[in-house]
């Protein structure tokens, strides 16, 4: 969801809505980074059972920490964004006035936060 456009006039639950969406767009972006590091990995392991699957996972994740902590870090501007090759930002057209639709009913329904 996109946050929305601070003018110096949003209510509080859109400044609310704006706070949840940041923390959103970052978590996406560390799982972006690390799908990127670990992809060509991750798709030759032997993916059979769930007990493995996790195991592969969370070894990646603490090997993606100790990268970061070294300063081994990616540029990430390139790794794909998905497999199709779509770039965050691109919209159909007719879809934006659904899109803001959605996120006015998620920022109606969400609880403030106490500041």
């Amino acid at each position: 969801m996109v946050p929305f456009k601070d003018n110096g006039h949003l209510s509080d639950r859109q400044k609310n809505f704006n706070c949840l969406s940041s923390a959103r767009i970052a978590i996406e972006r560390a799982f972006g980074l690390w799908k990127g590091r670990w992809r060509n990995i991750i798709d030759c392991l032997p993916m059979v059972t769930l007990e493995k699957i996790s195991e592969y996972l969370i070894a990646t994740c603490v090997l993606h920490n100790i990268c970061i902590l070294k300063d081994d870090l990616m540029d990430f501007n390139e790794i794909r964004i998905n497999e199709q090759g779509i770039h965050r930002g691109t919209l159909l057209s007719g879809r934006m006035a659904d899109g803001n639709a959605k996120r006015q009913t998620i920022m109606n329904n969400l609880i403030m936060r106490n500041n």
